[in-house]
Parts: structure tokens; sequence; C-alpha cells
């Protein structure tokens, strides 16, 4: 009996630094190391890369198109027909997995939702995708929710697929507050440290940052001396918006836009903070949750989104009303109080989101149809 084929194809895994493109490379390293075992083969393509990093998957079993869209998806369709199985890594590549059923019926297809593409009714290719796919893979309760309630989906089809803390992520074991970042942002040892890291999106408005600079403003009152670090790229129209509440509220002293943060600095800014915010009301998941936990740094997140999975609904982490600024008031009051713990946190954090969690979930998932030989 030959082996099962599987085929992943995602627009980006290796060209950005995003929270599904962190997905993506972690997907691809647990296919990877699970294809021995399992016994089967798997194959991976990436719309808007040029290459790979050989920690996720080795070279020869990627192939990088560059932004070659027509290439990327007569190529694709090509090859996914002699697979067993296609999962598409976004519902942007739907036209893909209907070209597919209508090839290879018999084949499987499974779509992972990360959360706001499938927040709103879809129609089109996107609607008929979701209808043709074998299985649904959200990566939280909430965007499994939405996909029954929104889609229409049902819900025996969507397995909830948590997200993972990169395999790669640097672990602190020492939870002390880098210096030079300090020196970096002239703050002060009395200083309590808010921290947001996310991307800053004029078209997008859900992160709750802004919510949360409008609620510093009252926070200003408290005597409590703080300073809150706005991290992650910017576009113009979103900088200027915020460089002017910032202003209007009087918060030029205590709010630092830092931009773009590198890699290498990331686990550094976390355990610079005292609490790290970001009151979305959006979000599929949030792997900055995870890497904040990760680092020992409590998290206040939204209550109406997939934010309530990172954080374990509350068992790992605060969650408020977003739109409810005394909520988060009372949340950053509570939490810059609190004697931190950030070696359970971590622990505890691991616990769930750990990538060896992740691996094993995926193995669960694609086991039973490799157990009953299903080849086609």
């Amino acid at each position: 009996m030959r082996r099962r084929s599987i085929q992943f194809i995602v627009l980006a895994c290796f060209s950005t630094t995003g929270g599904i493109e962190k997905f993506n490379r972690a997907f691809m390293k647990a296919l990877v190391q699970l294809q021995q075992p399992l016994g089967f083969t798997a194959g991976f393509a990436g719309m808007y890369d040029t290459g790979c990093d050989e920690r996720y998957v080795p070279t020869e079993s990627f192939r990088a198109y560059g932004g070659r869209r027509i290439l990327f998806v007569i190529s694709t369709v090509l090859r996914s027909f002699l697979k067993d199985e296609l999962i598409i890594g976004h519902l942007n590549m739907a036209m893909i997995g209907v070209l597919y059923k209508l090839l290879r019926p018999k084949g499987t297809l499974t779509v992972i939702c990360h959360g706001i593409e499938v927040f709103e009714p879809v129609n089109g290719v996107k609607k008929k995708v979701l209808q043709k796919a074998d299985r649904l893979l959200a990566v939280s309760s909430y965007t499994k929710q939405q996909l029954v309630e929104q889609q229409g989906m049902p819900a025996g089809k969507i397995s909830v697929f948590p997200n993972t803390l990169d395999p790669y992520f640097k672990l602190p074991t020492v939870f002390e507050k880098p210096a030079y970042l300090k020196k970096r942002y002239g703050i002060r040892d009395d200083e309590k440290i808010i921290f947001t890291l996310t991307r800053l999106n004029s078209n997008e408005g859900y992160k709750g940052y802004d919510k949360l600079v409008a609620a510093l403003q009252s926070f200003k009152q408290k005597n409590t001396a703080f300073k809150y670090l706005l991290a992650g790229k910017a576009d113009v129209e979103e900088e200027q918006r915020m460089r002017r509440m910032i202003s209007d509220c009087g918060l030029e002293k205590q709010v630092i836009m830092t931009g773009f943060i590198p890699d290498e600095e990331v686990t550094d800014h976390y355990l610079l903070a005292d609490v790290f915010a970001m009151p979305s009301k959006g979000e599929g998941f949030g792997i900055v949750y995870l890497e904040a936990m990760a680092c020992g740094l409590p998290v206040i997140a939204g209550n109406k989104d997939g934010s309530t999975e990172a954080l374990q609904f509350g068992k790992l982490g605060t969650l408020i009303d977003p739109d409810n600024e005394e909520q988060l008031l009372q949340a950053l009051e509570h939490v810059l109080q609190q004697e931190k713990r950030p070696a359970e946190l971590q622990k505890n954090m691991l616990e769930y989101f750990s990538f060896e969690r992740f691996t094993s979930r995926l193995k669960q998932i694609i086991q039973p149809a490799i157990n009953s030989g299903r080849v086609m």
C-alpha cells in the first residue's frame, strides 16, 4: 500500500512575520515531524514566498512562487490533483480548493480558518469551498462559532485547532528587564510598563490599542507612573491618527510608538513590560498573547473574540469587555498591583499551547484517515 500524500498550500509563510505566517510555519514543521511515524508524505507551497527556512521544512519539499499568482494556481492545482489530501492555509485560496474537489472528488479537502475572514458572511467561491471541504480547522472556539452562525457550516465538520508558540521562540529563564531598552526608552525604575505589539492598520480598527490610549487619559490621574509602548509597523494613515490621538489625550510623555521591532528584540520587549494589553474584539486567536505569557508577562485581552481561547477563557489572563473603559482601567490597576509569577505563567501557558501539544493535536486530526488506508 502506497503512502498517503498531503499537500499544504499557503499565501505566505517565510516572507512576512504575522500571526498567520507563524501558524503556517508551525503547521509545516508539525507535518514534517509526523511524516515518518504516521507513514505519509507531505509537500508544501507558498504563493508569495521566495524561499523557506529549513528549520521548519526541507528545501526540496517546499515550492516558492515569489508572488507569481497565476503560476502558483496552475501548478498547485495540477500537483494537488495527485494528492490524497489538500490542506488550504487561508480562505483566499478558495478557488484552488474548489478545483481540487472538482478534479479529485474523493480526495480530502481541509480548509484552515483563522478568524476575521469568516466573521462576516462570504459568498461565491469562498462559500463553495467551505461547503465542499471535508473538514474545517478553526483556530479558536470563537472562530468555530462564527463558521456556524455566519457561514451556516455544520458544527460537526469543524475542529477547533488552537495556535501554538513558535518552536524556535526564545523562552527566557531569567525574567529581568533589559537595561538597554530601559535606556532606549528613558524608563525610570518606578515606572510601570504597559505593552502592545501588533500591526497598526487603518483598515482594521479592531485591535483596541486606541481604546487603551483613550483609557490611559484617565489612568494618568491615578498617580501611577507608567509608560505605554505601542509597538508594531504602522501604515502612514494609522500612525498619523494615533499620534494625533496621543497628543489630544495629553499623553506625549507616556506613550511611545516604537515602530517595527526586529525578531531578536521581541522577547526583550516582553521582559521589559509589566503587562501586555490588547483589548481586541476581532482577533481569531492572537499569537502575541502566547508570546507574552511565554515571557512571564500578564495579559489583558478582550472577551468578545478568539482572544478568549488564547487566555483559556480567563485561566491564563484577564478578560474584559473591550468596549468598557472602566473594566479596562480596573484590570490595569489590578494586574499592575499583583505580584508577578513569570515562571509559573510560562509553565501554565505551555501546558496548553506548546508546540508539542500542537503537533499532538494535528496527529489526532490526520491519523484516522491514514489508519483507514484511504488513499485514492
